[in-house]
């Protein structure tokens, strides 16, 4: 298996070495392409509409190519100057890529390399030793090395894929506890709605969170992440919709750091079919869920689990947008194709053996040019006439208010975003909005010989949950084309309800969703305060190849328990996290 790898990866380098010997040549946009939630187009499309007074656009993400076309030309070129007609400029420059490589009329290509070294440092090793326990987890850190090939046919044709070489999230260094024995999450043998047995391991203590110094450099292939490739995609597009088949970033709200619906923190591995025009989108995504919660294959269940979504977004007038959305967890042993409609009201079905669903609605309004409120809000449970309070009511709410304006050959963007969950928010019994992610370790989990597989649980939406209370504040300052720099604070407290507690207050997991309590619930609240420090910057203007990138993270962490009764605080604990690293695109 080792000689087949190296002899694949091998091929790999002589493809690109072998098409990087191309002469480049004009090539035109690709109508299907997907643009990753990473590219500037979404900062920069969502400062120029500030700027001229506009809403702002879809909060559905990835958009295809024709979509930001379609949203950018929104936009009149004619009436813009200074900061706006370079934001202007360098989105239409970012859209004008295309792919590097030309091969007769139909056929373009690109591929590449990016290398990256990042190091990591923190204080307190002692108590700070998970991912849980860093304000930069796995998924936003990078890959020593990221191999890229991206395809097109005609316009209307786009795929892509990658290959990562990064450490793994499960590692074969890393210290297990079993799920069981040590969480023990309800009397029946659950977490969530997931049904757990003495095979399911979990990450107690990680090796590469709980280094004093660490770095994302590496040599041993048992340290090697088998979760690749990361992105995949695969796109038919046409001037007003888009059908893709993908694993990649997903993000359906207007929040920035949590959405109610779904969230970034995580890649997700969905089918999405999207129709946009001037005035309206619609969405439908069927997101594919993993339910294999052991550490053995052999030990998988039959149980499949989709969560169908599908969202009406209207742009009522230039300076206000909503967006109103049916969702619903589909539970099955054997799948009927009857429920993939996607003008279905899942409501209807009212079979809460197979069905969960939860309702979610956002509005976006430009005040005036620069300002910006915006609010969303889910609802997973509440009392309907003729039913009985058996379950307790789910909900949660973020609101918040932006403000960017042009400074200098820059933008400075500010916002500040409250958020309050209800602590049964994503809980129920048999069918919740609880993921399980699979990660593979090469380490012996129950002292034995070989490896297994890891369950990484967390929310589909909002990342930190239900009964939870927080705010932020954050400011950006983006130099067109050169550098950005970031500041933010966060204050959050969590009561007594999280993903190892039972929704049920007899602890049966397989009862009703009944624990009663008001956010933040329980005696003793957990209360965290995290200040920090971000930067990037880009030597584009000095040096055009290869890329480079600079960028760096310092964070400053404070937790405590807070005893409602007393009104005193206890066990505090402090942290100082550090992150700097750079990067080389060819």
């Amino acid at each position: 298996m080792k000689r087949k790898g190296t002899l694949i990866f091998g091929l790999l380098l002589l493809l690109l070495v072998g098409i990087s010997t191309l002469e480049a040549a004009d090539v035109m946009p690709v109508k299907a392409m997907i643009y990753p939630l990473d590219s500037p187009i979404y900062e920069d499309m969502d400062a120029l509409y500030s700027l001229c007074g506009f809403a702002r656009p879809s909060t559905n993400r990835p958009w295809s190519d024709s979509q930001a076309r379609l949203i950018l030309s929104k936009v009149d070129k004619a009436k813009l100057s200074g900061v706006a007609a370079g934001l202007y400029e360098a989105i239409l420059s970012e859209l004008d890529k295309g792919l590097r490589w030309k091969i007769g009329d139909d056929f373009q290509l690109d591929t590449g390399i990016v290398f990256g070294l990042e190091m990591y440092a923190h204080s307190n090793t002692a108590d700070f030793t998970t991912e849980d326990d860093w304000e930069r987890s796995y998924q936003q850190r990078k890959s020593l090395m990221r191999l890229h090939f991206d395809f097109t046919s005609g316009d209307f044709l786009y795929t892509t894929s990658d290959i990562h070489y990064k450490w793994s999230r499960a590692d074969y260094n890393d210290n297990y506890g079993n799920y069981l024995a040590d969480y023990g999450a309800s009397t029946n043998g659950y977490i969530a709605s997931y049904k757990m047995d003495d095979t399911a391991y979990y990450v107690k203590k990680s090796y590469a969170f709980s280094q004093g110094f660490f770095t994302s450099f590496f040599i041993n292939t048992m340290n090697f992440s088998f979760i690749w490739p990361k992105r995949a995609v695969f796109s038919l597009g046409g001037d007003r919709w888009n059908l893709s088949v993908n694993r990649d970033d997903l993000s359906l709200g207007n929040a920035f750091f949590g959405n109610l619906l779904v969230d970034r923190h995580h890649f997700s591995d969905y089918a999405r079919l999207t129709v946009f025009g001037n005035h309206f989108n619609y969405d439908w995504v069927m997101l594919y869920l993993n339910t294999t919660v052991t550490d053995n294959e052999q030990h998988a269940t039959t149980e499949g689990r989709i969560f169908m979504i599908h969202t009406l977004q209207f742009r009522i007038l230039d300076r206000i947008s909503m967006t109103i959305s049916e969702n619903v967890m589909y539970k099955y042993n054997t799948f009927d194709l009857g429920f993939l409609n996607p003008a279905f009201i899942y409501h209807n079905l009212n079979n809460r053996s197979m069905f969960n669903a939860i309702a979610y609605a956002e509005a976006n309004w430009a005040v005036v040019p620069g300002l910006e409120v915006y609010a969303q809000y889910a609802m997973d449970q509440a009392r309907a006439p003729h039913e009985g309070d058996s379950q307790s009511d789910s909900s949660g709410i973020v609101a918040g208010a932006r403000y960017t304006f042009a400074l200098g050959n820059g933008v400075l963007a500010s916002y500040a975003e409250f958020a309050q969950t209800t602590p049964l928010l994503y809980r129920r019994d048999i069918v919740d909005f609880v993921r399980a992610n699979r990660y593979w370790s090469h380490s012996a989990l129950d002292g034995s010989f070989g490896g297994g597989h890891v369950p990484f649980f967390d929310y589909i939406g909002f990342p930190y949950g239900g009964d939870c209370r927080m705010l932020e504040v954050r400011s950006t300052y983006k130099a067109l084309g050169h550098w950005s720099v970031s500041g933010f604070a966060r204050w959050f407290d969590r009561g007594y309800m999280n993903l190892y507690r039972s929704h049920n207050k007899d602890g049966n997991n397989e009862g009703d969703a009944n624990y009663a309590g008001k956010t933040p619930s329980g005696d003793i609240i957990f209360r965290n305060v995290v200040c920090g420090l971000e930067f990037k910057a880009d030597l584009d203007r000095i040096l055009s190849w290869p890329g480079i990138t600079f960028e760096g993270e310092l964070d400053w962490l404070n937790r405590w328990n807070y005893t409602k009764a007393t009104k005193q605080y206890s066990d505090h604990q402090t942290d100082v996290q550090l992150t700097l690293g750079f990067s080389v695109s060819v």
